[in-house]
């Protein structure tokens, strides 16, 4: 690899922190600092206290959490099909190399996403998805939309997204050895299947599991009938997850994962196609998980304790991508070795009903490396590398009050060290803090209010194109920050359930990634509502979302072209859902829907409204309960239309990925 070390070297300054900013975390401090002092006279004192509502497993209010139920439910294909009943939240692309979630119209790269608690890094190609996940075999998904807790990690700029997949006791009963399920699917559209193997073992406290999947058939059609090329599935994905739990409750989990995604894919993989006609090219996404974690389940007030070691590595190889006259390979890969060491202290401080208080410390050391057949700006290095590592030490209280009243609050710090690919080293550090105060005025009644700062450090650039259009510039290229707001209402009587909230997010600075003026930032704005109800009734149930959202660069329209790292406008959205249960005969029917109204904001292109609706049914017969059939017809009404979270509706030189038509889905699961 080419080197250049010993080039002008700079320091960022500071980010600055406004008044709100520093009251946020002042506040933080003050009251945490009398908690820490208290611990160990709770260790003395071995006070039993009681559980408060918030724990490891919940959103903060206002955060959306998808359940295993509702995994299940949807039968998802794909993690759009995750999120589909959640307005706020949008997965746009036609393929799964080029998916991308939105979370209230901020991308996901300025969330901080982690899967089984191993850090996600996908900055190397704009037009590459950063959500590329097999729903498989995920156990739940919590959001936590804008402002977040400290320690959920470092760089939640928008928030945080936290995938969960399932463990071998998942699948097994308490006195099962082994177990686990086959399933088979067939997608009417590409004229394809899907097959899915899972394996479970348990003995003794140790466990196993093992999982495969494999999704094969051709292009999909939209709903013209006009084939969507590049969009046959080809992703495979295996997973292995052991762990051995002691018994006084000491639990050790490893995984290892591989996901593969290699096929024939657009020109550029998050656009249908590009106007000029450019052909689509071969594509291989390859991304390999490796985590070791320590648990105890079996925790004391002053003792639970939570480490987490990941190495993530993800390698893109585009063959022949075309730019102009011009057709260049590029390859890059990203690497994180990232790790968390924490421990959760069950107290009351003296001063409140009861509470918890996690503290620790997190870090990460990723490596972007980019790897250009020839550079079209004349730039003499063609192998680079951009490395980032961050340390940051981190408190949240998590505290009841009163029976009535919920707090939230916590702070950290992070500590940053960037090196640009010439060999520019920039160090930067801040601090982040965030509250969330809920209060029920009435049984079932809580109105919330939250706020947060978060300091977002430097992210890695796009290693795919270092240096492609000329040499990389570094000169003062500094930090970004956020500002995070949300108040909200939350209310259930007896099955009726829902929420609605207000949120207001700005982040400072946030960076165009594949820039050769590496300091060119923007200043983002998002902000709207987000309301949802439901109604349970025994057997069945109905629920709505709905979202708006108004998207803002500099002040102004972000449009899809330049959006990458960034985000989107999704405008007015909504989704119903509804599902009966029969349970003398073991069948299920469902139906959902999405619709979008018209965004004119856009006037020179502005953005079509559309309605789709879903249908399915399902059945266990009755004493074979093992045995799950299902049928979903997606798009019933085989709309043509382009999903609000797809880029390139708005850009004359592409023709953007419109989404599959009428599509008849059956999938047959056995469990053993």
């Amino acid at each position: 690899m080419t080197s250049n070390r010993g080039f002008t070297r700079g320091r960022a300054p500071y980010t600055s922190i406004t008044a709100s900013h520093a009251a946020i975390i002042l506040g933080a401090s003050l009251i945490l600092a009398p908690g820490l002092s208290n611990a160990q006279s709770a260790q003395d004192g071995a006070a039993v206290l009681e559980p408060i509502s918030v724990t490891a497993t919940e959103v903060a209010p206002g955060g959306v959490q998808v359940r295993e139920e509702q995994i299940e439910r949807a039968n998802p294909s794909d993690i759009k099909e995750v999120f589909g009943a959640e307005a706020a939240i949008n997965v746009g692309g036609g393929s799964d190399v080029s998916r991308k979630i939105y979370v209230n119209g901020i991308e996901d790269t300025n969330l901080n996403v982690k899967i089984d608690g191993a850090r996600q890094v996908n900055s190397a190609f704009h037009h590459l998805g950063t959500a590329i996940i097999d729903p498989g075999l995920l156990k739940t998904v919590r959001t936590e939309t804008g402002v977040g807790p400290a320690d959920v990690g470092p760089g939640s700029l928008g928030g945080s997204i936290a995938f969960e997949t399932k463990d071998a006791r998942d699948l097994l009963e308490r006195d099962d050895m082994f177990g686990g399920y086959g399933q088979l699917q067939y997608d009417s559209n590409v004229h394809g299947f899907s097959e899915v193997l899972t394996l479970a073992a348990q003995y003794d406290g140790f466990e196993g599991l093992l999982y495969g999947s494999n999704d094969g058939g051709r292009n999909y059609t939209d709903g013209d009938g006009v084939e969507a090329l590049g969009t046959a599935p080809e992703m495979r994905n295996y997973l292995g997850k052991f762990a051995w739990s002691g018994n006084t409750g000491s639990r050790i989990e490893f995984n290892a994962g591989m996901l593969e995604d290699a096929g024939i894919r657009p020109n550029r993989a998050n656009f249908g196609a590009l106007v000029n006609g450019a052909p689509a090219t071969f594509q291989r996404f390859e991304r390999r998980t490796y985590s070791i974690a320590y648990t105890d389940e079996n925790p004391t007030d002053m003792l639970n304790p939570e480490v987490v070691l990941s190495y993530n590595k993800s390698s893109l190889f585009i063959d022949e991508l075309a730019f102009g006259p011009n057709t260049i390979d590029l390859a890059s890969e990203t690497e994180s070795y990232n790790g968390k060491f924490a421990n959760t202290f069950s107290t009351d401080l003296g001063i409140f009903q009861s509470g918890k208080i996690t503290t620790g410390f997190d870090f990460f050391h990723d490596t972007g490396l980019g790897n250009i057949e020839r550079s079209l700006g004349g730039a003499t290095q063609l192998v680079n590398e951009e490395t980032s590592t961050n340390i940051g030490g981190f408190v949240q209280a998590r505290m009841r009050i009163t029976d009535q009243f919920r707090i939230s609050l916590g702070g950290r710090f992070d500590r940053q060290s960037f090196e640009g690919i010439e060999g520019t080293e920039i160090d930067g550090s801040g601090l982040s803090g965030n509250i969330n105060l809920e209060y029920d005025i009435v049984p079932g009644v809580t109105p919330y209010a939250g706020a947060g700062t978060t300091y977002g450090g430097i992210p890695l650039g796009e290693s795919a194109i270092y240096n492609f259009g000329g040499q990389w510039n570094y000169t003062g290229l500094t930090s970004s920050r956020s500002a995070n707001y949300k108040v909200g209402l939350k209310a259930e009587q007896g099955g009726f359930s829902g929420d609605v909230n207000f949120y207001y997010n700005e982040i400072y600075d946030t960076h165009d990634r594949g820039s050769v003026t590496r300091n060119s930032t923007r200043d983002l704005l998002s902000r709207g509502v987000n309301v949802a109800g439901q109604y349970d009734y025994g057997t069945g149930f109905v629920r709505g979302t709905y979202s708006h959202n108004h998207f803002r660069s500099d002040g102004d329209l972000l449009t899809s072209g330049v959006a990458s790292f960034h985000g989107l406008q999704m405008g007015d959205l909504f989704t119903a859902e509804a599902a009966h249960d029969f349970f003398d005969s073991g069948i299920r029917i469902g139906a959902s829907s999405e619709t979008a109204l018209r965004d004119d904001e856009n006037q020179a292109a502005p953005a079509k409204g559309y309605t789709v609706v879903n249908i399915y049914g399902q059945w266990r017969p009755e004493g074979f309960d093992y045995i799950t059939l299902r049928a979903d017809l997606k798009n019933l009404l085989d709309r043509s239309y382009a999903d609000r979270a797809t880029s390139g509706a708005d850009n004359a030189q592409v023709i953007p990925f419109k989404e599959p038509g009428r599509t008849l889905l059956l999938t047959a699961k056995v469990e053993f």
